[in-house]
């Protein structure tokens, strides 16, 4: 069969969070951009299972790009989260040290933090206060490392937020479409199973795949590496267990990772991981021996962690390069090719400031640019009924009835915002999922699923055998029973 051709300016091989920002930073100019991805939907490979942690910015290797970047990324994300409705809260951070001889890793890091530009970090010796700010950590942590300007978020949302407002501004994107071969004559030409498009620029953003899309042109240059890390999520209940988002102290600069961390999440559960294992590419199934590893390293430093209330249990993998850098540059076999890669920790905070890397070396690149005039960098996002005090609730009850049916009792969801979701883009359980939050809750979909199905099913005019949990070949419904 015969592929359907589209040309653009400018691919964009990834939907995780930097390819969609890196999407709306282009969508400020009069290009036409289209991104690319292999799943359903936005953020569903490493961006929808990460910590969420938008660090202060005194972590990373001298001279490194992680470090660089990421202190500017703190502050820019905070920016670019009011102007998109991205939940974020600044509840700060903590790096314990248990034993005396670890302190010199704190002095360290706040030294470095310092050198960066933080204002808002201190390390705290006295054991009192540090059980003000954590009153079930254990009285042996001799002292912390706290960074005031340490945020939570939500990873998936502000995927979900830069796609919309991208999408807005006249970016195209293409799911379920797996690049399967690059060639360059005058231009790229890029094969999916469906489609060859013809662009002059690619942006590698493709993830732990990086390193395969970048051969598909010949560029050797770099390695991906997954690592797995395995996180539990305990019930709203927990809620308060931990205030800040705690780490241990990793001694060294060179560190594989920041070890287990106790957080808060932006909708009030608790979160505990990651692990660190590696892994190959896709591969992220849970296991026991990562709980056993997780459950005991928490309970080091914190008292009675009430891994009993444990919810739901999931891995994401990290894209570690042979550097342990990110790796942002146009590549030496064609510099119009331009790699975007190993975006671990803290990639996630510096989203928006390698975004403004990559417009800069577009331009070195012999990108012409100009400013759309229509570009609007406003968005917002679904309401949702369980934020809303009882009064707007009702007024909204008057709008739509749908308001007054509650799709999923755990989360407190309603039908129009599962109709919202549709409307903006969710085409499976998953994608209603991201958008509104049912299924996430205590029960994990067991209410809710089946009502999803039927709404989705009733709106897309789809049979219920149809609909997936995540595109592709995941059907939940096999067909009716005589």
């Amino acid at each position: 069969m015969k592929k359907r051709v589209i040309k653009t300016d400018i691919v964009i091989i990834g939907a995780g969070i930097i390819g969609c920002a890196i999407a709306r930073a282009l969508s400020r100019y009069s290009k036409s951009v289209l991104v690319i991805d292999k799943e359903a939907d936005v953020g569903w490979g490493t961006t929808k299972a990460n910590s969420g942690i938008i660090h202060a910015g005194y972590a990373g290797e001298k001279n490194s790009l992680k470090l660089k970047l990421s202190h500017k990324g703190n502050k820019l994300f905070r920016k670019n989260a009011q102007d998109l409705d991205i939940p974020i809260n600044n509840i700060g951070s903590m790096v314990n040290a248990i034993e005396k001889e670890k302190i010199g890793e704190l002095e360290r890091l706040y030294k470095q933090g310092k050198e960066n530009g933080i204002k808002d970090i201190e390390i705290i010796r006295n054991k009192n206060k540090i059980k003000d700010l954590e009153p079930n950590i254990y009285d042996k942590v001799n002292a912390t490392l706290f960074a005031k300007d340490a945020c939570i978020t939500s990873p998936y949302e502000a995927a979900i937020a830069l796609f919309e407002n991208s999408k807005e501004n006249g970016v195209s994107y293409l799911f379920e479409n797996k690049v399967l071969d690059i060639k360059f004559e005058k231009n790229f030409l890029i094969g999916t199973g469906q489609y060859l498009i013809e662009s002059r620029f690619i942006i590698n953003a493709a993830g732990v795949y990086a390193d395969i899309i970048a051969s598909m042109i010949g560029d050797n240059s770099f390695t991906i590496q997954p690592v797995k890390g395995q996180y539990y999520i305990l019930d709203k209940e927990t809620f308060g267990f931990v205030k800040h988002t705690n780490f241990p102290v990793a001694k060294g600069e060179k560190k594989k990772s920041k070890g287990i961390l106790l957080s808060p999440t932006c909708d009030g559960n608790t979160l505990i991981g990651p692990n660190y294992v590696e892994a190959k590419k896709g591969g992220i199934a849970t296991d026991l021996k990562s709980y056993i590893e997780i459950k005991s390293k928490a309970k080091k430093y914190f008292k009675n962690v009430p891994f009993d209330k444990t919810i739901t249990s999931f891995s994401g993998l990290r894209a570690v390069s042979g550097t342990n850098d990110f790796i942002i540059s146009p590549s030496e076999v064609n510099h119009k090719f331009i790699n975007v890669a190993g975006i671990q920790s803290p990639g996630l905070t510096c989203t928006f400031a390698i975004s403004d890397m990559v417009i800069d070396i577009l331009i070195d690149s012999e990108a012409q640019f100009k400013k759309n005039k229509s570009f609007n960098p406003i968005r917002k996002g679904i309401k949702r009924f369980s934020q809303k005090i009882v009064n707007e609730s009702i007024s909204f009850n008057k709008k739509s009835n749908n308001y007054a049916n509650i799709v999923c009792r755990c989360e407190k969801v309603s039908e129009s915002e599962v109709l919202e979701a549709i409307r903006r883009g969710a085409k499976t359980l998953d994608g209603v999922k991201f958008r509104t939050r049912a299924g996430m809750g205590r029960c994990q979909g067991g209410y809710c699923s089946l009502r999803i199905i039927k709404i989705l099913s009733r709106e897309l005019g789809m049979p219920v055998e149809n609909v997936t949990k995540k595109g592709n070949r995941s059907s939940i419904i096999k067909g009716k029973i005589n």
